[in-house]
């Protein structure tokens, strides 16, 4: 009998309540496994104190979902009896998941009845995202994310007094590639090649001309993506912070920049804007029937919502500012029907750009500016990087590069 994982942890701004269905199903886990709803409530404690950061959130709830239904319907066991041994058996079981786990895209946690408004488990979410068109993969980066995440948790059981092993930090030390299912790229460039990101700004501009209602949007998000290279927590909705057309400042020198108030770090910063990307920007706001370009403390969202929000602070509000998932959606749907399209000619440029993400525009953007001679100072302000360092995994040789530069030997 296969074993059904389901969303367990609610959404940041129901942590307090609950949702119902999930408190069901824990009070009856209870009476079969030890301390299973004390440690669901310090699992929602733990959660709670990473609530403000949404990025960080997400990736500790999907973490937590999983060993939790892991161990409570496949171990059948309490989180407090996981040793260094059954962690690594849980990791195996991620590297390697049962095909009914693996879903073809990712889907919310959860969905609303319609009647009773109440939150319901999503019957189309599952916890595997197959990414690559013929089997289910992980590679070493995403082994090692889950482990320092899960490390992070184990080592606040340990100051609750929960309990005295950190099996994930043991793990991660000890990781051997070697003896796991994973894909280990080191070397993979994270950014688009020419060819993909040609095909992917003229797909973007071809669904401009022809949906504008939907996609001049879309079209400003890419050049802003691509021509300032910003963080996505950096142009989404975020606790505390809603980014405004406002952001986009002409200097007294006449030069328009693109001021980010505050990013990883704590740091703020000013990114000069290309003419390519300010006549997007016309565009976009032509559309929605607003000057040329912004006034001084304008309040209109950077990227305007098309349908109201459905759950958060702003349910319900239409003139609103999208969030990271709004934004990752967007860009993973424009990478997937241009890699339809590529499929054809190039299929290998079309399964690898199904694997890029949101952060691999940033990666391009950063990539493009130095291979064009932009001095290396102003890519890292640009940026927001704190020293040139940083820079390195954007200056690698890739392979053709190498082929073109060795000089051709006898045998």
């Amino acid at each position: 009998m296969s074993v059904e994982f389901m969303p367990l942890f609610p959404h940041a701004d129901q942590l307090d309540v609950g949702v119902s269905y999930i408190n069901q199903r824990v009070m009856q886990i209870d009476k079969t496994i030890p301390d299973a709803a004390y440690s669901y409530e310090l699992a929602i404690e733990y959660l709670a104190e990473n609530r403000f950061n949404a990025n960080n959130f997400k990736s500790i709830r999907s973490e937590l979902n999983l060993l939790f239904n892991w161990a409570w319907w496949v171990k059948k066991c309490a989180i407090s009896h996981i040793d260094r041994v059954q962690l690594r058996k849980f990791v195996d079981f991620c590297n390697q998941p049962p095909a009914h786990l693996i879903t073809h895209a990712s889907y919310p946690f959860f969905i609303e009845n319609k009647e009773s408004q109440a939150l319901e488990p999503n019957p189309k979410w599952q916890p595997f995202v197959l990414r690559d068109a013929t089997r289910y993969v992980r590679k070493t980066s995403t082994l090692k994310a889950q482990l320092s995440l899960l490390s992070g948790f184990f080592l606040f059981l340990s100051d609750m007094e929960y309990c005295d092993k950190n099996p994930a930090a043991v793990l991660l030390r000890r990781l051997n590639v070697n003896n796991t299912h994973v894909i280990d790229s080191p070397e993979e460039d994270k950014a688009l090649s020419e060819l993909q990101w040609t095909s992917v700004w003229q797909r973007v501009n071809q669904l401009a001309e022809t949906q504008p209602e939907k996609h001049q949007r879309t079209k400003l998000l890419f050049a802003l993506l691509y021509s300032l290279y910003p963080r996505v927590s950096e142009i989404a909705a975020r606790p505390g912070y809603t980014p405004m057309m406002s952001s986009f400042i002409r200097h007294r020198s006449g030069q328009w920049i693109f001021k980010i108030p505050r990013s990883k770090g704590g740091k703020s910063r000013m990114i000069p804007c290309p003419e390519a990307l300010l006549t997007c920007l016309v565009s976009y706001r032509r559309y929605l029937g607003l000057a040329d370009l912004p006034e001084p403390d304008e309040q209109t969202p950077l990227f305007v919502r098309h349908k109201a929000g459905t759950h958060g602070r702003e349910a319900g509000i239409l003139h609103a500012q999208l969030g990271i998932e709004a934004i990752r959606t967007i860009v993973r749907t424009v990478f997937d029907s241009t890699a339809d399209l590529l499929a054809i000619t190039h299929p290998h440029e079309a399964l690898e750009l199904r694997e890029f993400s949101v952060h691999s525009l940033r990666h391009t953007g950063i990539t493009t500016s130095i291979a064009a001679g932009t001095p290396l100072q102003v890519v890292m302000k640009n940026a927001g990087h704190a020293d040139l360092s940083t820079l390195s995994v954007y200056i690698s040789t890739d392979i053709q590069q190498q082929a073109a530069a060795t000089v051709p030997r006898a045998l």
